[in-house]
């Protein structure tokens, strides 16, 4: 990809952010909202938690790559597409390059927007609503997921396992995984709102309930940010390089 298409791609997906959220709520019930209008509040300053946030994204790491979702749930049975990624790029970037015996050491975040953000949720949300049913997502053993299948480590998580050790740490695509190496998710709010609202007819339950519920039953290490766009440009801003999830 040549530097005019890669920024083009990165501008792309960027706006996926600001857009995919009302563009999902927008075909669904307006409950919560005015008659033939979305729930889509905007978190203003005061409403969510800036100081954490910015302990993510003011890092000040010589070397920080920030994945970006695009509407993809499972990349594999009971596996994110977003975290594949995100371990793949790691995992080449600390054994591959030709800095040896000395890793280098490289900063991960993610942004979940659209569809994606339902990983950010605890098992208690799934099942009350059904997520794994609705979304039809399966667990690593291609059953019907019972519960977040995305989020629990597959094993030990020992920093000493070989690269190649494929029941080891390096291997392991469960966000808690990804966490325990050091990367951090940031969750764009507006699309908590707009993935919601999908939601509202099936569990009799008013939008703004849901929404409610969902942004108080975020896992551990996700932090509900404004907007993904936002939280795109902040950490352009702040030295990232964004790494698109187009595929």
């Amino acid at each position: 990809m040549n530097r005019k298409t890669f920024f083009a791609a990165s501008a792309a997906a960027a706006a996926l952010a600001g857009s995919t959220a009302s563009s999902i709520a927008a075909t669904q019930p307006a409950a919560g909202g005015t008659q033939g209008r979305p729930y889509a509040p905007v978190l203003l300053r005061g409403q969510y938690d800036h100081a954490a946030m910015m302990r993510v994204l003011d890092n000040s790491a010589a070397h920080k790559q920030l994945f970006l979702s695009n509407p993809d749930l499972l990349g594999a049975p009971g596996t994110a597409t977003i975290c594949m990624r995100m371990v793949n790029a790691w995992n080449a970037y600390e054994f591959a390059l030709e800095v040896a015996p000395k890793r280098e050491t490289l900063a991960v975040a993610a942004v979940l927007i659209s569809r994606p953000i339902v990983f950010a949720l605890n098992d208690a949300m799934w099942k009350k609503y059904r997520i794994a049913q609705t979304f039809h997502i399966v667990d690593r053993t291609g059953a019907p997921a019972r519960g977040n299948p995305t989020r629990a480590a597959w094993g030990p998580l020992d920093p000493s396992a070989g690269p190649n050790d494929t029941s080891g740490m390096y291997h392991d695509y469960s966000s808690d995984a990804l966490r325990a190496r050091g990367a951090r998710f940031l969750v764009c709010h507006n699309a908590i709102g707009g993935v919601s609202a999908g939601f509202v007819r099936s569990s009799g339950i008013a939008h703004a309930d849901i929404v409610a519920e969902w942004m108080a039953n975020v896992l551990p290490g996700f932090t509900v940010v404004p907007a993904g766009g936002m939280a795109v440009q902040l950490a352009q801003e702040l030295g990232w390089k964004l790494y698109p999830v187009t595929d």
